[in-house]
């Protein structure tokens, strides 16, 4: 074999090696979704064993990430938000508890755009914006008569999206209000782009407790929003399947309807329902179950809503989370449509992940969180796989 010859040998036997070496190429989330399967696999950790001594979770609620893949957790009983790079190394924790500049009261929500950080602090009753680094930038008061944050979530443009919701206190007989709002980085409102009156909860003086409670509403269609990655605002009102898109600056731009099977209310699903609740007693115990006058003063619907959730990925899909007459099927199970809102198939996650009822999916890839038998809660960074 000649020189040239054997160089030529050596050049295709590193593209082979090479080609063999290279990881798969991620395919698109649709044809994953068309295939009517999918796998969520675990390809990063934050937990105890990762995390520094002196660094631990105490109360996650919420967890987002910046353009550059950082995450930030939101943790109210810590009165913080702790920031990671993304592949999951501790970088550091912001906020303290307090209420001065850069303290917080049991930070519930949080949004992350290229160059903030914005942080509902509900104990303290206002929206704070900080650097990405946790320097201190602007807070606003929240007054709440005027209602309060129910989410967060960042647009492209650097704006924020919040979903609202109004208590009217001075006259409790009407539903409440949500809405979704869209705020500048300086924290001004800059337009109210959706709203719907729902019955999260019914005010009344019951018999037996001798005051005015809430008295939670089952199975009540809530309004369930995300927003895509190229800014698109995807909105569902559970009262029927319709999903609208809206542009923030034109308004809705489409929306698209789907077909659906009515789910019954059953007499499983009643008790499920008041045995997750929890009341203090006379005598000053937690008392697991709900007293017998919420109980009585319980109404449930026939049937259930069509969904009870929705998200979008990196590419504008729309995952749809039906409620299923198996109950372990719900969170296991999805519905997804292309952007456009072509329905791409009926999905169900195989092994023993379920779908987080908040990701940012970017490019097949998002955090969730997860929680052991003993309680202990850990960050899961999962890809999206065939």
């Amino acid at each position: 074999m000649n020189y040239r010859s054997r160089m030529l040998s050596v050049f295709f036997f590193v593209l082979l090696a090479a080609a063999a070496a290279a990881p798969a190429a991620q395919k698109p989330p649709a044809d994953l979704y068309r295939r009517g399967k999918i796998k969520l696999v675990p390809i990063a950790t934050i937990d105890e064993k990762t995390l520094p001594k002196d660094v631990f979770f105490q109360g996650v609620v919420d967890i987002k990430c910046d353009p550059k893949g950082n995450v930030y957790v939101c943790d109210y009983r810590g009165n913080h938000i702790k920031k990671f790079d993304a592949a999951g190394k501790y970088l550091k924790t912001i906020g303290r508890q307090g209420q001065g500049p850069g303290e917080f009261n049991m930070p519930f929500y949080i949004a992350v755009t290229a160059d903030r950080l914005f942080v509902y602090d509900m104990q303290n009753n206002r929206l704070c914006a900080l650097t990405l680094d946790g320097t201190f930038v602007k807070s606003i008061p929240i007054i709440i008569g005027e209602g309060r944050p129910q989410e967060m979530s960042s647009l492209p443009n650097g704006d924020i999206v919040i979903g609202w919701e109004k208590i009217f206190y001075a006259d409790r007989s009407r539903p409440q209000e949500s809405s979704i709002r869209v705020y500048t980085p300086d924290l001004e409102l800059r337009k109210n782009i959706f709203s719907r009156d729902i019955w999260r909860n019914k005010y009344m003086t019951i018999e037996g407790l001798g005051r005015t409670t809430n008295v939670i509403q089952p199975f009540s269609p809530l309004v369930s929003w995300d927003v895509t990655a190229d800014g698109k605002i995807v909105i569902g009102f559970q009262k029927d399947y319709e999903i609208e898109i809206h542009d923030p600056a034109q308004g809705k731009i489409a929306s698209y309807k789907h077909p659906y099977e009515p789910v019954k209310v059953t007499e499983k699903d009643k008790e499920t329902f008041f045995g997750g609740m929890t009341y203090g007693s006379s005598d000053g115990r937690m008392m697991k179950g709900a007293p017998e006058p919420i109980v009585k003063a319980t109404e449930f619907p026939k049937e259930k809503p069509p969904f009870l959730n929705l998200i979008a990925d990196s590419d504008g899909n729309i995952l749809v989370s039906p409620y299923r007459k198996n109950r372990e099927e719900e969170w296991k199970t999805f519905d997804a449509f292309s952007p456009e809102g072509t329905f791409l198939g009926s999905v169900r996650i195989e092994g023993g992940e379920t779908l987080p009822r908040a990701a940012m999916i970017r490019d097949g890839v998002f955090w969730a969180m997860k929680t052991d038998d003993d309680g202990l809660v850990s960050l899961v960074k999962y890809k999206i796989s065939d």
